[in-house]
């Protein structure tokens, strides 16, 4: 008989979770305050509505940009693990597929960001 087919020795509860009891109320209360929290942090990320990088906006184009050797880094990495990948794999579709749309992902995202 394989392990697979055994039943669970043991199942997943509130008691399992929190053994004591005295301390059952205060982890819901806690567990429910964090999960309030992580609901409400986007609108709260947003509260100050500045902008915390307009003054190195230029800096960041000239390091991380599509001139930059960053992004010609990154490239090179992508051609690399491609070429790795279909030397391995020996599926070479795959490979260029996954470089191809690693590109056009860099590319969308550097047009989000401002790249």
């Amino acid at each position: 008989m394989s392990v697979l087919t055994h039943p669970p020795t043991h199942t997943l509860s509130l008691t399992s979770l929190f053994p004591m009891r005295r301390l059952r109320p205060l982890m819901l209360i806690t567990v429910t305050l964090l999960f309030a929290m992580m609901l409400l942090m986007p609108d709260t990320a947003y509260a100050a509505g500045a902008d915390l990088f307009a003054g190195t906006k230029d800096e960041i184009k000239a390091s991380a940009g599509r001139t930059s050797g960053l992004w010609f880094a990154i490239t090179v990495i992508g051609l690399a693990v491609g070429a790795i990948t279909g030397f391995v794999t020996k599926n070479w579709a795959g490979a260029i597929g996954g470089f191809v749309v690693g590109m056009i992902f860099l590319s969308a995202a550097g047009s989000v960001i401002g790249l």
